[in-house]
């Protein structure tokens, strides 16, 4: 079939080409109109806003086409969905130490909706591929997320669950290239023994002196869940004398939760060890911000 330009087979162009795992407001909108489904229109409307951000967070395509049957002709199909995305990764490891290779921190997406099991499409791919399998790839430089010119500078690194892969390459390239500067990680997951990940490289990190201090937070393992924000708070003092030290301060990782509550410690940790008020402590991060002393790689 021939969709813009381009003949392909339908197998092709839902394979490589087009976005099967995350729904958009045209593809809702074709779909009701096509199968005629007042229902599924009427949450496009303004009024049904939540609802619409609802369906969106829980369902995928499949969902819909099977709850709301209609009688599609494969070029519109095709035409309804979304190209299909890159998927961005950290990278996870430093070429002083690894060469060639270019390693990533992948955590396969699965959840269950209306009793059918879903998978997150990159990660679900990568996890499956085979070691023999190949993947188009590109890089994509961040201009604000690097490690300090100074190699003498202490970075503060904070990264739960898969927001930890850069912060391997930071260690990596900073043992490497034998920079002066302390390293801090704080690293959180659900459970120490199935969630710490590189568990025994950190270990090896501390013996070694590349890795000076190591906080962690496992959120399931105890009935009061415990996150990286609250071990933020309980070194405040410490944290807080790094920082007025010129330390330089990383977070990576989810920015629905995660990065909104760190800054929010963050704040915390500086209004209580700096005597300042809250107003004044979200200044002087925003400043740090800024300066690029603070940044923030989120999505």
């Amino acid at each position: 079939m021939t969709h813009d330009s381009r003949t392909l087979t339908l197998t092709q162009w839902l394979t490589h080409e087009r976005e099967i795992t995350r729904l958009h407001r045209a593809f809702v909108a074709t779909l009701a109109a096509t199968g005629g489904h007042a229902e599924l229109a009427r949450v496009l409307q303004p009024e049904h806003a939540a609802d619409f951000a609802a369906l969106l967070a829980s369902d995928q395509p499949i969902d819909l086409l099977r709850r709301y049957p209609a009688a599609w002709r494969a070029e519109a199909l095709v035409a309804a969905l979304r190209p299909l995305a890159p998927r961005l990764y950290s990278i996870a490891s430093s070429p002083k130490l690894v060469g060639e290779e270019v390693h990533l921190t992948v955590a396969v997406i699965d959840y269950e909706a209306h009793g059918n099991p879903h998978w997150g499409a990159a990660s679900a791919f990568l996890a499956t591929i085979g070691e023999d399998g190949k993947v188009p790839v590109f890089v994509e430089s961040n201009e604000r997320f690097h490690l300090p010119a100074d190699s003498s500078r202490d970075i503060i690194m904070i990264g739960p669950g898969t927001g930890v892969a850069p912060f391997r390459a930071f260690v990596q390239e900073r043992q490497e290239s034998g920079a002066s500067g302390r390293n801090w990680l704080f690293f959180g997951n659900r459970h120490f023994a199935q969630d710490f990940l590189y568990q025994t490289e950190w270990q090896e990190a501390l013996k070694q002196g590349a890795l000076h201090r190591l906080d962690l937070a496992f959120s399931r393992d105890q009935s009061h869940k415990t996150y990286v924000q609250d071990r933020l708070r309980e070194q405040g003092a410490e944290l807080y004398a790094w920082l007025q030290s010129d330390a330089q301060i990383y977070v990576c990782g989810d920015s629905a939760h995660m990065a909104k509550d760190v800054h929010a410690a963050l704040i915390d940790v500086v209004a209580a060890h700096g005597g300042q008020s809250s107003d004044d402590a979200a200044a002087w991060l925003n400043e740090l911000l800024q300066q690029g002393r603070y940044a923030r790689d989120v999505y």
